[in-house]
């Protein structure tokens, strides 16, 4: 498979270096539906936070951003690894060496109270609500925005902990090529190739296409303390992707284009075929019946995990008049997965599959008044899932439904600037089947007590609605269940020049009708247990963020102390840490990278329980840990560089989900060709 890939990315550059010798050439021209061309990567242009581009130093909202450079450098990481790199953010490892099921958590907010979009488009498992971080191709990736807190008033349901938002190359200039591939440990190869550009003229054709490939033997994800009967087992994966745009400007003002990215991963998880559970008649599992006998249900089973995800738009960007432009966009986005388990001397073969898709309609209208900019939009947004799982709960049985649900929306925004004074407000309202109207809003102010000191103070609403497995799981669903629902207040003191940026902010967001599992205001039929609105969820804290770029050198550092309690429970939310951080020095002269970064955290409380093989009760609490990386590239001739990474350079051993490893030291070298 690695054959055809370097075969075929070989020939898609001999393609792209054709394109160039025709000698294509281009001005610059207007931005499309969500690209964000960064001045600097310490004084970005920031989309996100208000839909619009904004220059960093007046974006109100919390946020942080990974630029190019960065990404460039992360080698065999993850997408979810890089971000465990930023101000704010704490992940959970996935099942296997491809982290499936792996969760962000924005400033403690959960995996499924956040959003992302990938190039404007809304892209989460409408089933289990949130993102499907793994599915997500890094090496596609452009550049990534993180914006802190509500942003519900501006993006609708889901965004009590923020957005992040996945920016793809857009072309522009000349024909580029660009291709790298690399090998490491635990026999990871990782390749892409990318061509972008546009054509000179009035009516521009912009243009970019990516492939990518990752494919890693894999490690042993099973911890010694696994609590679920599991045993030691190496596990691998492989991802393809690919990402697309055209656009043309057929006017001045005027662009029609479409965009794509499609991503399929294969990921090896240590399992049981889900039958063995009821149907070998001399397992008993002991975290609920201590007589045993104990052990597993049934042969361990590497089975396939196989997650599709693809998102798809069509988009008219057109500037209706001098002060007015509209933005048409009609997207799709799916994400489907399945589980292949093998037959067994208990059960067959079985391989339950998840589908859910959702059609996205949205008319945004920007619209300058002097220096302001009002913003009115209407969305319409059409959620599907189909299932087919075994019911766990009652019956022990396969069982299907499909469910769709609907969301209108309508939103407005005004962006105010005079002289020192920055200023936001927005309001919006979903209207849901089964829930009815969900109103949002949000205000902040800003002032610049000089160009480099700013101050702001933000107020915000956010709310999630139940995901179609808290709704409609067999045995578990409930469909009586209310939206959560939730209020964040911040401030921020910020400082920025040339050569330092430091940001402090201080945030309290209170979320109520928190969905948890519970025995309480259940229907009749579910014995049990369901989804229930049991839970209220307080988190506080603190965030810093420190640059500094000093000649040759450039340092960054962030610390978040934070206090996430379930005030129903009085406990810390699960898998979250009350102290993180990281820190980070590199030194870039002529041509040479060199940097080094740590990654700290503190203890986190996994959720406990009772042993499946011993019938001993296990708290779930996982130590703290360090790790540090090292990583260095070189441009031994123009547009070739080598590149090398180190990651967790002491081989430390920590876990971000109770009774799961994560990689140990591993190194990744590689060479990449990108023409400037």
């Amino acid at each position: 498979m690695k054959k055809q890939f370097i075969k075929a990315a070989t020939a898609f550059c001999g393609v792209a270096l054709t394109f160039n010798t025709i000698s294509i050439a281009s001005a610059q021209a207007g931005s499309s539906v969500s690209v964000s061309n960064s001045l600097t990567p310490s004084e970005p242009i920031i989309v996100t936070a208000n839909r619009a581009p904004t220059l960093a130093n007046n974006v109100l909202a919390d946020y942080d951003y990974i630029g190019p450079e960065e990404i460039a450098q992360a080698g065999q990481s993850s997408l979810t690894q890089l971000l465990q790199r930023q101000r704010g953010v704490e992940i959970t490892s996935g099942n296997g060496a491809g982290g499936t099921g792996a969760s962000v958590f924005l400033r403690g907010a959960s995996n499924g109270q956040s959003i992302v979009l990938i190039d404007g488009i809304r892209s989460d498992s409408g089933f289990n609500g949130g993102p499907t971080w793994e599915s997500i191709p890094l090496p596609l990736i452009d550049h990534i925005e993180i914006i802190f807190g509500p942003q519900s008033s501006l993006y609708g349901s889901d965004a009590i902990g923020g957005v992040v938002q996945i920016f793809t190359k857009d072309g522009s200039g000349p024909a580029k090529v660009s291709a790298s591939t690399g090998y490491g440990t635990y026999g990871t190869s990782v390749s892409e190739a990318s061509i972008y550009g546009a054509t000179e003229g009035e009516q521009k054709i912009r243009y970019s296409l990516g492939v990518s490939q990752t494919l890693s033997t894999g490690y042993n994800t099973i911890a010694s303390n696994n609590p679920f009967g599991l045993s030691a087992m190496k596990t691998g994966y492989v991802q393809d992707a690919v990402t697309g745009k055209l656009s043309q400007e057929w006017s001045k003002g005027q662009v029609f284009g479409a965009q794509f990215m499609q991503s399929r991963l294969n990921n090896q998880v240590p399992g049981f075929n889900s039958g063995d559970f009821t149907n070998n008649p001399g397992y008993s599992d002991c975290s609920f019946n201590t007589a045993g006998p104990c052990g597993a249900p049934g042969p361990q089973q590497a089975q396939s995990y196989v997650n599709q995800m693809g998102t798809y738009s069509l988009f008219s960007q057109n500037q209706i008049t001098g002060i007015w432009k509209s933005l048409l966009q009609a997207s799709l986005s799916n994400n489907s997965g399945q589980n292949i388990q093998d037959a067994t001397a208990y059960s067959p073969a079985y391989s339950p599959i998840t589908k859910t898709k959702q059609n996205i309609y949205t008319w945004q209208n920007d619209i300058a008044i002097g220096t302001d900019l009002l913003q009115i939009l209407v969305e319409r947004r059409t959620q599907n899932v189909d299932l087919n799982q075994i019911n766990y709960f009652t019956s022990g049985l396969p069982e299907a439904f499909s469910q769709t649900r609907n969301t209108n929306s309508a939103a407005a925004s005004y962006q105010l600037k005079r002289g020192a004074n920055l200023a936001n407000i927005s309001i919006r309202n979903d209207s849901i089947t089964g829930y009815g109207p969900q109103t949002t809003g949000g205000a902040s102010y800003g002032y610049f007590f000089t160009k480099e000191w700013r101050a702001n103070i933000n107020y915000g609403t956010g709310f999630r609605a139940p995901s179609f497995n808290d709704l409609y799981y067999p045995g578990y669903g409930n469909p009586n269940l209310q939206p959560e629902k939730s209020k964040n207040t911040e401030v921020g003191l910020h400082y920025d020049t040339n050569a330092y940026d430091v940001h402090l902010v201080g945030y309290n967001n209170t979320t109520n009708n928190l969905i948890q599992f519970a025995n309480v205001n259940c229907p009749e039929s579910l014995v049990f247990g369901c989804a229930s609105n049991v839970a209220v969820a307080k988190i506080s804290g603190v965030s810093i963020g420190l640059g500094a770029r000093l000649g040759d050198f450039s340092l960054k550092g962030s610390f978040d102390q934070q206090s996430p309690i379930n005030q129903t429970t009085d406990q810390v939310l699960a898998k979250r840490a009350r102290t993180f951080g990281n820190a980070s020095v590199e030194y870039n002269r002529n041509r040479f990278i060199a940097g080094l970064g740590g990654t700290f955290s503190g203890q986190r409380q996994d959720i406990s329980g009772t042993d499946t093989n011993s019938g001993n009760a296990y708290n779930g609490l996982m130590g703290g840990y360090s790790i540090f990386n090292l990583y260095s590239s070189y441009e031994f001739e123009p547009n070739w560089t080598v590149f090398a990474r180190w990651n967790n350079m002491l081989n430390k051993q920590y876990q971000l989900t109770y009774g799961y490893n994560t990689p140990g030291s591993n190194v990744f070298a590689g060479l990449r060709y990108a023409m400037k």
